[in-house]
């Protein structure tokens, strides 16, 4: 009975070993096909992940193409010039980028495609990226500013004296000999001379020993009482930089003829609502027909020109305590610019206001862009500019274009073509432009808070610049 049931076991075990071999096989044929998909799946990573490199590098590459075809354009003598992007290939590290640009009007179209080798293989199409933007090329007409940053004196012989305890915080350039005398102070950043510099008191400075100004520069030679010295502390001049070659600045040129027949208010353009008491001119002849023109008399008037529904210019009289004299555009009056009210004279808006003859500030009338007639004035939101033609009757002796007195501010600028003089106790907060001046009597010139921006109508050099620049919004890739 033993010996049966060893048999039949023994029988068992020996049919168990018969389906080894088939289990080995089946394992081993499971295990090849896994590793097999394990190397095709990190195989397949792996070409995606440089395949996704390449692309990465091929749109580094198209943007440096579009920065170069931008930059192309930018530096061209003439942006209008269609030709001024053609396909252009060029090899980077790594690739290379094709750019190019197309213009439709004052729009730039810039194109760059970024090329890489494809990393499947070398039958694999190139990796490409391409991106664009657009660029608009814009004209706008800029002035040089220069002469409107100080008191500028173009009286190329004789000396402009500054005495009886003148203080100057503006720029000073003097195309001219310059005298200092009594407690005169010279403080403004910059000193400017196309001459020789006479300081003929011990009192009278250029910035002082704690305070020097940043810049001293004469063409010509400096003297202390008459004996000439080095330009600097021997002469009283206090400054970080001493030099002898001060910048070329030519006085701006006022062209009257042309304001006088194309101001946007004057003599040939009348107000379309409104009137100025008066008009502008008596007979069609630039020749100071009005006389003296008050500004601001005792009654209320309201000058304007619109055009297609907008207001471009306008002179406004609202009489009070301050009065308001409203301003925009650029206005022309054949006469002298003269005040009358006595009070103060608050401005706002931005104007350029010619007289072909003089401009006459006096009596204790103050024109200011803020009623307490300091440094909170903010010259880029409300200026006047006046002009003075300086044209005087033949029977005057004076060349006096400009007189600003008697205990008078002004915050503003002033063109005077010929003359200008300023005494008694008077404020001025801005630039002067004017061939030969007397400044003495406490007088007072300050710089602006504010630089003053070029505005349309104010005499001075301009020039065309032509810009281009990207469109935003506009890139696309």
């Amino acid at each position: 009975m033993l010996d049966s049931s060893l048999s039949l076991f023994r029988r068992a075990l020996r049919d168990e070993r018969g389906m080894a071999l088939p289990y080995a096989l089946g394992v081993t044929m499971v295990l090849s096909a896994l590793a097999a998909a394990i190397f095709t799946y990190t195989t397949t990573n792996q070409g995606a992940a440089k395949r996704a490199q390449a692309d990465q590098r091929a749109y580094g590459l198209a943007e440096t193409g579009l920065s170069y075809a931008l930059s192309t354009l930018q530096n061209a003598a003439d942006p209008t010039n269609v030709s001024n992007v053609p396909s252009t290939t060029v090899a980077l590290t790594g690739g290379s980028a094709t750019y190019n640009g197309s213009l439709s009007g004052t729009t730039w179209t810039l194109t760059s495609t970024g090329t890489v080798v494809n990393p499947s293989g070398p039958d694999a199409a190139d990796v490409t990226r391409t991106v664009s933007m657009q660029a608009e090329v814009t004209t706008t007409t800029q002035a040089d500013m220069r002469p409107w940053d100080y008191l500028f004196v173009d009286q190329p012989s004789g000396c402009i004296t500054l005495g009886n305890s003148v203080t100057l915080t503006i720029s000073l350039y003097v195309r001219g000999d310059l005298c200092l005398e009594n407690n005169t102070q010279v403080t403004g950043p910059a000193v400017d001379i196309i001459g020789n510099l006479h300081t003929n008191s011990p009192q009278a400075s250029i910035g002082t020993v704690a305070t020097p100004i940043d810049e001293f520069s004469a063409s010509g030679s400096c003297h202390l009482s008459s004996v000439q010295l080095p330009c600097g502390p021997a002469t009283n001049v206090y400054a970080d930089a001493v030099g002898s070659t001060p910048p070329t600045i030519t006085k701006p040129t006022a062209d009257l003829s042309y304001w006088y027949s194309n101001a946007q208010l004057g003599p040939t353009s009348a107000c379309t609502t409104g009137s100025f008491p008066g008009g502008f001119d008596d007979d069609s002849t630039l020749n100071v027909s009005r006389g003296e023109i008050d500004l601001t008399p005792s009654s209320a008037y309201d000058c304007q020109k619109v055009v297609n529904g907008e207001t471009i210019a306008q002179i406004k009289w609202q009489p009070g305590s301050p009065g308001t004299l409203t301003i925009e555009g650029v206005i022309y009056f054949d006469g002298h610019l003269t005040w009358s009210n006595l009070n103060l004279i608050q401005y706002d808006g931005k104007a350029v206001i010619y007289g072909s003859g003089q401009v006459r500030i006096k009596n204790r009338a103050d024109i200011c862009g803020v009623a307490a007639c300091d440094s909170t004035w903010n010259p880029q939101e409300d200026l006047i500019v006046f002009v003075a033609g300086s044209l005087i009757s033949e029977s005057s002796s004076t060349t006096v274009g400009g007189e600003i007195g008697n205990h008078v501010n002004f915050q503003g600028a002033l063109y005077i073509v010929n003359d200008f003089d300023m005494d008694n106790n008077t404020t001025i907060w801005g630039p002067v432009i004017t061939r030969s001046t007397t400044i003495n009597n406490s007088a007072l010139i300050n710089a602006p808070p504010l630089p003053i921006q070029w505005m349309y109508g104010m005499p001075g050099a301009t020039t065309s610049v032509t810009e281009v620049n990207p469109v935003q919004g506009s890139y696309a890739g």
